[in-house]
């Protein structure tokens, strides 16, 4: 049967930040998560500088395409809240900073202002939409908050349900931000956190969206509970954020010369400096509550900015295209069709290259596709979302598709921007190029690529190749020590 390869999905023109909100689409979008609703698709993502407070929404048909729709949680006059009479007014109280307490960055302020972080919404057992909302006092600390809003509408607005989590300044504590809700065999969970003393999880209540405990910071201050009975279970440490969880059953997984069914839960997040180093790092565990490792049995750990932790995406470029630059803060989303999809921010150098900008302080909304190797190890397509299908992919059509030619992008721990390479993939088993090695096909649509000396499983897929402005077949694989991703484009251009 022939290859179904995507169509142009004529993505939207990157554009710099301008006044006019409603034109932003894909821009400006921080720590976006996903949602699906009665055929729609809807991006909530962070406040950014001129837009409406309160959270964006942005809504798509397709996941290629978003528009901005409306602010979440339609705050109106923030002087309302500093007498007092807004429904956000307990996250407010706890999280608003005098310049008397920090000289810089005050994200929550007396005058009433309110910067509220990386969102997650989910449909709720009550029939109503559960928006995960997170407030802080200021940029760079942990003086913060998590609560619950809900909504009769995915669009909003949303009101004010319940704080879940509080965290002094001082970083004696978890920092109670970045929360993502999921689900799985019956139980409701929260992973949170960010940098500091890194990631944790809390057991919600499934039918409220609440704590399971119903503990309070009163508690916990108070010597009514323990560290662990309020704050949680730690999952991972170190300079990450971003946290996010998706259970998976019946991955196919090879031992020895057969294919068993395994459950995971897998846990993404993000490395290092957001600025200048970010990268999405994964575990996996067969426990909600850990521990996570990596390839090599590792629990995930940042430290300067490098670390343990399978390394799915980082900076990088494709020839031909603009930059994929400090990527991060994504979520792990399944359609109801079964479309794995990771959406994540990402900058670019474009603007800056073009002497357009002295800034790459944009963000853009990306999706890409992620499946499972042959050891049940997420990868990830590193071209955007365009409505590719997993599909069975034969060695000859791979051969007489492509003649074997590819770029490469090979991951390391460092932090510079991978530029591609070019090898070729021959009739032998045998590559040739800018690397040497072997590699071979087996399964429907697995690969091995053996590179001096270490070994990447992965898959073969068909995608829109951006900077080519053409279908073609991509590769995207996990080397089985080192932790780090292999990613090939198909090409002819060698």
């Amino acid at each position: 049967m022939a290859l179904r390869y995507p169509k142009n999905p004529h993505f939207n023109k990157l554009q710099m930040r301008s006044p006019d909100y409603m034109t932003w689409q894909e821009g400006c979008a921080h720590d976006p998560s996903l949602l699906e609703w009665e055929g729609n698709y809807y991006a909530y993502s962070t406040d950014t500088f001129g837009a409406p407070g309160g959270y964006q929404i942005r809504k798509s048909s397709d996941l290629m395409h978003f528009e901005y729709i409306g602010s979440a949680l339609k705050l109106g006059d923030p002087a309302r809240y500093q007498k007092g009479r807004g429904s956000f007014q307990p996250a407010f109280n706890w999280c608003v900073t005098s310049s008397k307490e920090v000289g810089y960055g005050i994200c929550t302020r007396k005058d009433g202002t309110m910067s509220f972080w990386a969102p997650h919404c989910v449909r709720g057992a009550d029939g109503k939409f559960w928006l995960y909302f997170s407030l802080t006092g200021y940029f760079g600390g942990s003086k913060s908050c998590i609560g619950l809003a809900k909504s009769d509408s995915p669009e909003g607005g949303f009101t004010y349900a319940g704080l879940l989590l509080q965290s002094p300044a001082g970083w004696r504590t978890p920092n109670a931000i970045d929360p993502q809700f999921f689900s799985a065999e019956g139980r409701s969970f929260l992973v949170y956190g960010s940098f500091g003393l890194g990631l944790y999880l809390i057991e919600l209540d499934p039918q409220t969206g609440l704590r399971k405990d119903g503990r309070t910071y009163a508690d916990w201050a108070e010597k009514r509970c323990s560290f662990a009975d309020y704050y949680g279970v730690n999952l991972a440490c170190g300079s990450l954020e971003g946290g996010v969880i998706r259970y998976h059953e019946g991955v196919d997984v090879l031992e020895g010369d057969k294919w068993v069914k395994k459950n995971y839960y897998y846990l993404m997040c993000s490395y290092g400096s957001l600025s200048s180093v970010y990268n999405m790092r994964c575990g996996r565990s067969e426990r909600p509550e850990g521990p996570y490792l990596d390839v090599n049995g590792n629990r995930l750990v940042c430290s300067t900015d490098i670390g343990t932790g399978n390394k799915m995406l980082g900076s990088f470029r494709w020839e031909g295209s603009p930059d994929f630059f400090c990527p991060g803060h994504n979520d792990m989303f399944v359609t109801k069709e079964g479309v794995n999809l990771i959406a994540y921010h990402c900058r670019t150098n474009y603007f800056i290259e073009k002497g357009m900008s002295r800034s790459n302080n944009f963000h853009y909304l990306y999706l890409g596709q992620y499946t499972f190797n042959a050891d049940g190890w997420p990868v990830m397509n590193a071209n955007r979302y365009a409505g590719e299908e997993i599909q069975d992919v034969t060695e000859d059509s791979l051969l007489n598709i492509t003649a074997g030619k590819f770029e490469v992008v090979r991951f390391m721990q460092g932090a510079d921007e991978v530029k591609p390479r070019r090898v070729v993939l021959r009739s032998d088993g045998s590559v040739s190029g800018d690397f040497g090695g072997e590699w071979r096909m087996y399964g429907t649509h697995y690969i091995d690529i053996e590179l001096e000396g270490e070994l990447y499983r992965g898959v073969v897929m068909p995608a829109w190749l951006d900077g080519q402005n053409a279908a073609g077949l991509t590769v995207t694989a996990m080397g089985t020590t080192s932790g780090m991703a292999l990613m090939l484009n198909s090409t002819n251009r060698i």
